[in-house]
């Protein structure tokens, strides 16, 4: 490869880490096709140790422009996650779809840290980062696929696939900033049976990972892995996720809690 082809190439891996950050927050799927949800809650725990971290929200809520998931992460840092995610309901069997997303991660002071925003209807997608030097603050056209979806909202096609009973790998498309706005085509990997996920009980497990064609075979040892994990009892819930919190920012795993406070998340 030549310098300029090298740099793009790096370019492109780093800008797919920033992705796979993106979707460590997508509790809330919504169960079936009926876009029916309750308000749960989940534990932020420190994967290695399950030292509590703080505590997320999850709902749906009917609008007169469709249903939104609202999503909300407290950490006990005084950090804070607010996620809304606008559906079209589809037609009777069909996933429904994204036209709305805005995710923004506040600091300690209440002011943003990073912000992402795509508008599917008029194609464009918006990235503010307030950690970087100089602050980047972009709008950008895109071409954007139908089966695109972001951040916590990634959870519904993926719990259609398990509905419909997929197997093996299959592909999708995800927004996300990095650190400009960009779409990004990923495989979900599906585990053939459920196991017991010490965190919760017994789940399948989920593997997200970016697809980058033929070059997978070069880079797949170097690329970070999103783990998600639903439960085939309960249809197919969403029931967790690890990863880290936003690109270099601190692992998180999330977990549905009971009825009866979670056990895992240690104080």
């Amino acid at each position: 490869m030549t310098k300029l082809t090298n740099r793009k190439f790096a370019l492109r891996i780093v800008a797919t880490l920033v992705l796979i950050a993106s979707l460590a927050c997508a509790p809330g799927a919504i169960a079936g096709n009926t876009l029916s949800f309750p308000p749960t809650d989940f534990a932020i725990v420190e994967p290695t140790t399950h030292l509590a971290m703080g505590r997320g929200h999850y709902s749906i809520a009917a609008t007169p422009i469709g249903p939104v998931v609202h999503g909300e992460n407290r950490y006990d840092s005084g950090a804070s996650d607010v996620e809304l995610a606008h559906l079209q309901s589809g037609p009777s069997g069909e996933s429904p779809r994204l036209i709305d997303f805005d995710h923004t991660f506040y600091k300690i002071d209440g002011s943003i840290l990073l912000r992402s925003h795509l508008d599917l209807k008029t194609g464009y997608g918006t990235c503010i980062d307030n950690m970087s030097d100089p602050k980047l603050e972009q709008t950008d056209p895109l071409a954007i696929p139908p089966d695109t979806w972001a951040g916590a909202s990634v959870a519904i096609p993926i719990q259609h696939m398990l509905h419909d009973g997929a197997t093996g790998s299959q592909p999708l498309h995800v927004f996300n900033c990095a650190p400009t706005p960009k779409i990004f085509a990923i495989q979900v990997n599906i585990d053939p049976a459920a196991k017991l996920w010490e965190p919760y009980g017994d789940a399948l497990m989920v593997e997200v990972r970016p697809d980058f064609g033929w070059i997978n075979i070069l880079i797949a040892p170097f690329v970070p892995k999103l783990h998600a994990w639903f439960d085939p009892h309960d249809d197919w819930t969403f029931v967790g996720s690890e990863s880290a919190r936003y690109y270099k920012g601190p692992p998180i795993m999330l977990v549905k809690m009971r009825d009866a406070p979670t056990a895992q998340a240690k104080h």
